[in-house]
């Protein structure tokens, strides 16, 4: 048995450990390290608690530990960078509520509790309770679930001051009532649990960093309370150096958006209505200068081409446009070539930049730009002014100089980037509407030294990349050497393995794949994928994204399996891996990869390998495969592109890049002299995050006078309103929203019918096919209108299993086949 002075001892240590922790990931050189020995003094702490309490033998506690610790790995491991902002919130609600249960267990043990007890358990509930609810709806707003907009109900701040009395009221009485407790506690739970909602809801997306770093502290404050309760000198330590770290943090993140943290709780910090009310705070006007002439000078009939080309310094800015495009890939490629071509790049990252502290440190990490190119706001502000060109990636408050003259404005005083003191600003933003605060951006109507260039992150950012090559973006692609037809193997070929990796996983390219498959097949040719047992972050995580996309199990084979076949297979297409397919495994002795079994697909007859880059894997060591140029192919890049790019060329004697598209005119005709619209989003649209291409296409063709309306099944997607939330996410006005019952009428005298990845929700066979799973179910009437162009992935029947007609119906039904991003953007090109 540990005595407690021991117990007292090692809680000290243990705690010193959790703060050295947090001293090396204050660096992102350390934090990896820091990670570590954090995670590794956790468990120590749980072991020695344990062992203390004597309930170490316990076998339902052990249980427990390995079903939490399998839950978090998973969750971990399958947890996108865009996702991690949610995935913290979520992970302090967690928190919260293992000190709300470990409370009610304090509080209603049958042994006596004294006074100082009941006062910090009851505390320790209701912090719990409001860390909790305040946590799960920071994280559903994050998520999309709710609206991230900020909600305020008539008197919320009188609610929310009554609502703190009666919790701090109902601790009081539990001492004086204690007989009551059982009542009392309750009733205080459910009224923490209310004011944790009441809160959160009311913040606005901009000022979540500052939410969730404020329940941070809380989930901190929380533990420290009931480990007084149960006199426990380990929980008290480690709650609070959660809780004074997350109250640290919070006050660093008001100060970096000159934010009251009153204001921010009380939702005063964002502009209610449409317009930007700021409008009349742009710039300063600056007296006629040298500086001015040069800025005036460079900007002059230059294309971004030319200024990129000449410039000499350039400070990328990203935002969080970046993690919704997921560009940092792109801005990683355009970062490494701008310094191929001599010019010093640096990354200028702001701290509210994103959805939690170091978001942007953690995409940009994530592509391995090296962390000394990282420089923090007040290090890299006195450098913006003899800076050649800035490139704006996604960010907008951050950088917008009305946060200099805008008085009265939410963000009047907040520090920014000081981008618009450079020579000349590139800006790669989804539009040029305000930012979250509301607050018009005077940059977007600088014509003096500020190139726009509008639309998704990562298509912008790959037409920079493009320029620099010297492309057009239009025809940018691969090249084969000497000219000759590089995919002509592929035509001809006969046995085909596809060999899939983490890539794919990251580019979500298992589509493309699959349709790539598809049509291999239907040409005749045997096709089979290669799954090696470390493909991935997981096990079995390539043969989840294949079986997501019906690739048949018995096309998935095993290494085992599948090596002794590759020697007499004609092509290989690797898609993302590296590694696992290795032939230095094989030779190169003393790597770290020496000795590995990989797939050999250096057998085969000819090998493509759709792989962002050339650089070595995450073993480090240099792959052969793109040296060999007698029988590999590179089409390097984002992998849902170069699959696409094999899929045109099985189409076309053509490479891809010389491929002249089907003329589709007589069907593009309809929509051009269309004057009613309705537009139909489903589960594709999600899968393909297409929301906002919908709407560019939508405000196109309002911009051309035609009436737009979207019509909304209500089992669209994968829960009641998951298409309102995403169209509300990119802005489409709720008064365009229409239920099914409201707009069914409508479709018989509507020119147009636009369907974005729905199926089973406009399937006339639900009026027709008696037996059948939908039989009966209620339909929006697309079938009814004058003509309907469907942006499907696929012709293939729904989740119900039953052939839609509307794919065969070649009077008015235009299909336009393919990822729904492409395909809306396709019909967007084609109305101008």
């Amino acid at each position: 048995m540990m005595s407690v002075i021991m117990y007292f001892i090692i809680s000290v240590i243990l705690a010193l450990f959790i703060l050295y922790d947090l001293f090396l990931m204050s660096s992102p050189k350390t934090a990896v390290k820091g990670n570590i020995i954090g995670a590794g003094a956790i468990f120590i702490a749980i072991i020695v608690t344990l062992y203390y309490y004597q309930i170490i033998g316990l076998g339902i506690l052990w249980i427990c530990l390995l079903i939490g610790g399998a839950i978090g790995l998973y969750l971990g491991g399958r947890v996108k960078m865009i996702q991690m902002p949610e995935m913290v919130a979520f992970l302090h609600g967690l928190g919260g509520l293992a000190a709300v249960l470990l409370s009610i267990t304090v509080l209603t043990n049958p042994v006596e509790i004294t006074t100082f007890t009941l006062t910090t358990g009851m505390l320790a509930l209701v912090v719990g309770g409001l860390t909790f609810s305040g946590s799960m709806v920071a994280a559903s707003k994050l998520h999309g679930v709710i609206s991230s907009k900020p909600v305020v109900f008539p008197g919320h701040n009188t609610i929310s001051i009554i609502t703190i009395f009666v919790m701090l009221l109902s601790v009081l009485l539990s001492v004086i009532w204690p007989h009551y407790l059982i009542p009392i506690l309750a009733f205080s739970l459910i009224v923490s649990l209310f004011f944790g909602y009441l809160f959160t809801i009311r913040v606005g997306g901009a000022d979540m960093p500052i939410t969730i770093s404020l329940l941070n502290s809380c989930s901190g404050v929380t533990g420290a309370m009931v480990g007084m309760a149960t006199y426990d000198p380990l929980l008290v330590a480690g709650g609070g150096i959660v809780a004074s770290a997350g109250y640290l943090l919070t006050e660093i993140m008001c100060r970096a958006m000159n934010r009251s943290l009153l204001d921010v709780l009380a939702g005063k910090t964002t502009l209610s209505g449409k317009s930007g009310g700021a409008k009349g705070g742009g710039l300063p006007k600056k007296e006629e200068s040298a500086v001015k002439q040069e800025k005036a000078a460079i900007a002059q009939k230059k294309t971004p081409q030319q200024i990129l080309g000449e410039a000499k310094s350039v400070i990328l800015v990203p935002g969080y446009g970046v993690a919704l495009a997921q560009a940092q890939f792109e801005v990683k490629k355009l970062a490494d070539k701008l310094e191929k071509q001599g010019k010093v790049v640096k990354f200028a990252i702001h701290p509210v930049a994103g959805r939690m502290p170091g978001h942007m440190n953690v995409l940009l990490a994530e592509v391995d730009v090296p962390y000394d190119q990282l420089y923090e706001m007040d290090a890299i502000n006195p450098e913006f002014a003899a800076t050649d060109v800035v490139i704006v990636v996604g960010a907008n408050d951050v950088v917008n100089p009305a946060a200099n003259t805008a008085e009265g404005s939410p963000i009047y005083g907040m520090p920014i980037l000081n981008v618009d003191q450079a020579k000349h600003v590139i800006v790669c933003n989804y539009d040029t509407k305000p930012g979250y605060a509301g607050v018009d951006n005077p940059l977007y109507s600088n014509d003096e030294n500020v190139t726009l260039i509008l639309g998704d992150a990562k298509a912008t950012i790959g037409q920079l990349n493009d320029s620099l090559d010297g492309k057009n973006p239009q025809q940018a692609g691969s090249q084969s050497q000497g000219g000759q037809d590089q995919y002509q193997a592929l035509r001809d070929a006969k046995r085909i393995i596809i060999v899939p990796g983490y890539g794919m996983a990251l580019a979500q390219a298992q589509f493309e794949v699959k349709k790539l498959a598809d049509k291999l097949e239907k040409q005749g040719k045997d096709v089979k994928f290669a799954i090696h047992p470390v493909a991935g972050r997981m096990p079995g995580h390539m043969n989840v994204l294949l079986a997501e996309v019906d690739v048949p199990y018995d096309q998935l084979y095993e290494m085992d399996a599948i090596n002794p076949e590759f020697a007499s297979t004609d092509v290989v297409i690797v898609v993302g891996a590296n590694d696992v397919v290795n032939p230095a495994a094989n030779t190169a002795e003393g790597s770290p990869i020496y000795g590995m079994p990989i797939l050999n697909v250096d057998q085969s007859k000819h090998v493509f390998i759709c792989n962002f880059d050339t650089k070595p894997g995450y073993a480090g060591v240099d792959n052969p495969l793109y040296s060999n140029q007698d029988k590999v192919t590179l089409l390097l890049g984002d992998a849902k592109d170069t699959v696409a790019k094999l899929d045109i060329a099985l189409d076309a004697q053509e490479t891809p890049d010389e491929a002249t598209p089907m003329t589709k005119q007589d069907q593009y005709q309809a929509l051009r002299d269309a004057k009613r619209i309705i537009i139909v989003p489903g589960y594709g649209m999600a899968l393909a995050q297409a929301q906002f291409e919908v709407k560019k296409l939508a405000d196109k063709l309002e911009k051309q006078g035609k009436d737009v309306k979207f019509a909304i099944h209500p089992v669209a997607g994968r829960m009641p309103g998951h298409m309102n939330v995403l169209l509300a996410e990119v802005d489409v006005p709720y008064d365009q929203l229409y239920e099914m019952d409201a707009i069914n009428p409508e479709f018989a005298a509507t020119d147009v019918v636009i369907v974005v990845g729905a199926n089973d929700v406009v399937n006339p066979a639900a009026n027709t096919a008696e037996g059948s799973p939908i039989y009966g179910m209620p339909i929006l009437n697309v079938d009814q209108a004058k003509h309907v162009i469907i942006c499907n992935f696929d012709t293939k029947p729904g989740y119900a299993g039953v052939d839609n007609p509307l794919y065969s119906n070649q009077d008015k039904v235009t299909l336009l086949l393919g990822d729904a991003k492409e395909t809306v953007a396709q019909l967007d090109s084609e109305i101008n």
